[in-house]
Order: C-alpha cells, then structure tokens, then sequence
C-alpha cells in the first residue's frame, strides 16, 4: 500500500498535481475568474506586466515557467482581480488567434483546401467558428485528422464571404497562430509580419522542444494538456495557441521592440521625405503660375 501511494505521489507531481487545468477550457476559465490579467487587458501595453504573470502561479511552476519573483507578483495581482466580465471576455480585441481545417482536393486529395475557420480572442472566446463550402470537388475529407465531413460542408458559407469576415476581423490584430503560412494561405489572405505571432517560429527553451515543434507536443510540455488525441477541433487548436502565446508574450513583445521602433523610424521618414516632396512640387506649380 505505501508503495501504491508513493507511485500516485509520484504521478501526482509529473503531471502538475489536481490543480492543474486539464483543457483549454479549464485553462481560460481559470484566467477569466482571475481577472484574465490584473492590471492587464488585451489593449494594455505590453510593457506593463512581467514574463510569467499572464498564468496562475501553480501553473508557472508546474510548467517551468517564469521566475520565483515573478510569479509571486503574478500570484498576488491576480489574487486581488476580480473575474472578468462578460463584456470583457467576449470583445473581440486587439489579439485573435486563428486555426483552419483542411480537406483534399485533386488526384487522391493532394492539394489541400479551406473547410473550417475558428478565430478565439485573447480571453478564448470564439469570435468566429464556421464552416466553409468547397470551391472544387472534395476528394478525401481527411476525417481522422479534420474531423470534417460531407454532411457539415454542405451548409457551409462560401469561400468569398468567409474570407471578406475574416479580413476585416484580422485587420490590425496581433494574430497568433500555428504554423501560420498555412491557415493564411488556405484563406488566400497576408498579415503584417509585425503583427503576426507564430507560435511554431517562437525560440522555445530546450526542454519544450526546438523551432517547428508540433502543436501536439508544445501543448503537453508547456501547457501540460492533451490535445490532437484523434479528430482536430480547430476551436481547440486555436485556444491551444493563444495560451502559448500568452505564456510568453512579454518577452516575444520585448523582443520585437526594436523591429517596431525601425519601422516607426521608417514610416517618419517616408512622411517627412514625402511632404517635402509635395512643398517641391507645390512652389513648382507656383513658380510657373507666376511666368505665366
């Protein structure tokens, strides 16, 4: 019997302990009833909260995340936060994260095409979940992996519209997202590389895995939850990725700083060459009125 406990002690510790969120859901949930991120909204400056604080401290700890300091100032702001309203939570915000589904086209389904899109805001609110109607023939609906099948595409929207929602949505969000190029190019759409968060580009440590690593394996190891077990839910992938990204967001925004203040340098240029320009042409215009 002491045996016994001792291996459910020991199970106990390597999966995080009971306290841990078993879902996506349980992990917003917990966030929410935290006040999401005391002092800190999804509008918020990111220089004003400090790596690790986004997530309960049990969790920090659990993951191998964030230092001692910061996770007690994290644990004791969102102590003192009241849950989040509902307004808040279901704004749609200045961050969204995206995930789409696929379906094969062509000789054997080869090629892949849009059939899902679900969009959560930086809370875990589903801004948008729908299907979308193939533009060509559906030659594998990839079932097992999409969970997609013939009888939800036959009321899906079409591809146009679907499209024209989403880009409007996304126009000046951060979007997050996994693997990004694929969703973005399954909807035929671009997004500012600024304002773009790949989470399959992030630099994680070591022990999380190395650039690229799968989704999968990314939500186990920092997050401690199972997803992708059978038939994708692109709901839960997009959760899945914004949890990520709040993991880290401080740092990933830090260490965008600079790129940002380059192209705020840039764009002042630009104006300033620019209105130089139009006084040339203008005092031009002027000079020949006057010979006139």
């Amino acid at each position: 019997r002491a045996m016994r406990l001792a291996m459910a002690a020991a199970a106990g510790s390597e999966t995080g302990g009971s306290d841990m969120p078993r879902n996506e859901d349980e992990w917003f949930a917990q966030l929410n009833q935290n006040g999401g991120r005391a002092g800190m909204n999804d509008d918020a400056d990111w220089e004003s909260g400090s790596d690790g604080g986004d997530l309960p401290t049990d969790v920090v700890r659990a993951a191998g995340g964030g230092g001692g300091g910061s996770a007690t100032a994290g644990a004791r702001r969102a102590g003192a936060a009241a849950p989040l309203s509902r307004e808040k939570r279901e704004a749609v915000g200045k961050y969204l994260a995206i995930d789409c589904e696929m379906v094969g086209a062509g000789f054997k389904g080869s090629r892949s095409i849009l059939a899902r899109v679900s969009i959560v805001n930086y809370h875990g609110h589903v801004v948008l979940d729908t299907f979308v109607a193939p533009m060509e023939p559906v030659t594998d609906y990839r079932t097992w992996v999409s969970g997609i099948r013939k009888q939800d595409l036959d009321g899906g929207r079409p591809f146009k519209d679907v499209q024209q929602e989403v880009a409007d949505l996304l126009k000046d969000k951060v979007l997050v997202g996994h693997a990004l190029r694929n969703d973005l190019s399954a909807l035929m759409l671009t997004h500012p590389p600024l304002l773009t968060r790949d989470t399959a580009r992030y630099p994680w440590p070591a022990q999380y895995g190395a650039k690229g690593v799968a989704l999968r394996k990314l939500a186990a190891s920092v997050l401690q939850i199972a997803i992708q077990q059978g038939e994708h839910s692109s709901v839960t992938d997009a959760k899945t990725t914004m949890l990520l990204y709040r993991k880290v967001k401080d740092e990933w925004e830090r260490s965008l700083a600079p790129k940002r203040y380059k192209q705020q340098v840039v764009r002042a240029k630009n104006k300033e060459r620019f209105a130089r320009l139009r006084q040339e042409i203008a005092q031009q215009q002027r000079a020949g009125q006057q010979t006139q």
